[in-house]
């Protein structure tokens, strides 16, 4: 792609960003992203075979820029409890900072499109663990440790205790309902290690 066609497709997926995470995915027709990103509807479908290769392309920048965020920064050599409360407090930060991708990926995992990923991940896998595409740091971690110094649970528990705080934070945060400060950040990813561990 050309330097133009690279800015209007980041145009493209920053604008169904916005209205997406706004308006849900059905409320948010491609007209409207073209004309919030400046474009023809036309131009749209150069870059997307359709909206829902739309949806799956900005998941995947999602989450490329969440992975990046966590492993900027990330210290391997700590212990499992401190790299485990490492990565809970930048991925808060991450989504607290980010409300957009927040809102985003909040529907995307309540959709067909999350719900079917899921899956895979979870269930139609003998043993998601083994998989060799799954190099996320905390599916390496909850992965490593199932039955040591993690809960002998399912995969997909542990990311419930693990995780669903922490989506109920992100939104209490967003909402201004609770406000953070180091002590309690840390505190709360404390909280959620006690909910897995052995």
């Amino acid at each position: 792609m050309t330097i133009e066609e690279v800015d209007k497709c980041h145009a493209v997926t920053q604008a169904a960003l916005e209205l997406i995470a706004v308006q849900g995915f059905h409320g948010t027709p491609i007209s409207q992203i073209a004309k919030l990103a400046g474009v023809s509807v036309g131009s749209i479908y150069r870059y997307f075979a359709d909206k829902d290769a739309l949806i799956h392309a900005i998941h995947t920048q999602v989450e490329e820029k969440m992975h990046d965020a966590l492993t900027t920064q990330l210290s391997v050599n700590l212990a499992n409890r401190e790299l485990f409360m490492q990565l809970i407090k930048t991925l808060v930060l991450h989504l607290y900072t980010n409300p957009l991708e927040f809102k985003f990926i909040e529907q995307y995992y309540n959709s067909p499109f999350g719900v079917e990923k899921m899956r895979k991940k979870f269930l139609e896998d003998a043993d998601p663990c083994l998989c060799s595409d799954q190099d996320k740091p905390f599916f390496d971690l909850l992965c490593e440790e199932r039955g040591k110094t993690i809960k002998n649970l399912p995969v997909s528990m542990i990311h419930a205790l693990a995780f669903g705080p922490m989506i109920f934070l992100v939104r209490d945060l967003h909402s201004g309902f609770v406000a953070l400060n180091d002590d309690l950040l840390q505190q709360f990813a404390a909280s959620c290690w006690d909910a897995i561990k052995l």
